[in-house]
């Protein structure tokens, strides 16, 4: 396996952190969208209610609470992306409707458009403040009433979006978190990315390649790398703690390999140094390095191999309430 520094990779991300004027560019977005909403046909003769908010309904009168994957499918309807990350990467490519398999081969062979990526979420956040506009105002043509502290968080998440299109790293990032609805995108610093010029010395995947640590809450930290082959392929090399479930773990990417008909290799490695004991304090948290000029569907890769750790995580936290519940209910 390529050597990793991790720990030093994680402080070097931490000391150059720069921080973005948010509140200028935020104001921009808004004024931005007002302009767009002043544009279009009244509200009454164009409503604006996304599919989720109709599923949220109550009643006449009040909206459900929304939970944090409704919310992401609210975000992608109000800023018309699509629902799988996999489209939007096609979409950077090319405006033309491909399958899974297609995807992936063409995804596999080209470059992520970063300017494209841009200018993507800083256009669709726009729309995306415009719409939030129209919506509200639908709301109180129909007497709807509307959770205000959601309603902000809707806000203020896009324009993270918009403001995250300033510099490359932001984009990509905010690409990943957009597909990751369990990590609260309006709390973006649980996931971390940094951009870097090449790969490590004397590795094979030089550029293409991203680089993982993910801190769950019962299996301690995990890491991972996840690069191209020669063969047109990819391969992930893993080391986890001895209480990771590697097995299951391979059957979910087995399931990522299915679907887009490409060949993924897995080296698992399990060693007693990553053994943790199960802290209840830590929620998922994400380091991930990359290159500027990173394949796409390495990203697409990564986003999958995050979401499947997190899900292990999250289904031996079930087990424990379950357990606790039972226990609870003898005594």
């Amino acid at each position: 396996m390529t050597n990793i520094n991790w720990s030093q990779f994680v402080n070097n991300y931490a000391n150059s952190l720069t921080k973005t004027n948010v509140n200028n560019i935020q104001n921009n977005i808004v004024n931005d969208a007002i302009q767009i909403a002043q544009m279009k046909q009244p509200v009454i003769a164009e409503p604006y209610l996304p599919n989720t908010t109709a599923q949220l309904s109550q009643t006449t009168s009040e909206l459900a609470m929304m939970n944090q994957l409704q919310m992401s499918e609210m975000l992608k309807e109000l800023m018309s992306f699509p629902k799988n990350m996999e489209d939007v990467l096609s979409k950077l490519m090319t405006n033309i409707s491909q399958n899974s398999t297609q995807t992936a081969l063409m995804l596999l062979t080209s470059s992520i458009n970063l300017n494209s990526l841009s200018a993507m979420l800083q256009t669709n956040s726009k729309e995306g403040i415009a719409n939030l506009y129209k919506m509200l105002a639908q709301f109180n043509e129909i007497g709807l009433k509307v959770n205000d502290e959601q309603i902000s968080n809707l806000s203020q998440i896009i324009s993270l979006v918009g403001s995250s299109s300033q510099n490359e790293a932001s984009s990509i990032k905010m690409l990943m978190l957009m597909y990751l609805p369990y990590l609260p995108l309006n709390n973006p610093e649980a996931f971390k990315l940094e951009l870097s010029t090449g790969g490590n010395e004397g590795s094979l995947n030089s550029d293409d390649s991203v680089k993982i640590l993910i801190a769950t809450e019962n299996y301690g930290n995990i890491q991972a790398e996840v690069f191209k082959t020669d063969k047109d392929g990819i391969k992930i090399e893993l080391i986890s703690s001895q209480t990771f479930p590697v097995k299951e773990f391979k059957i979910l990417m087995k399931e990522e390999s299915i679907k887009y008909n490409i060949n993924i290799n897995i080296d698992t490695a399990q060693k007693e140094i990553f053994n943790k004991e199960k802290n209840k304090t830590i929620k998922t948290q994400v380091f991930m390095n990359t290159s500027p000029g990173v394949n796409p569907f390495l990203l697409l890769i990564s986003n999958a191999l995050i979401k499947n750790i997190h899900t292990i995580d999250s289904k031996e936290n079930l087990k424990e309430i379950r357990k606790e519940k039972l226990k609870n209910g003898k005594s």
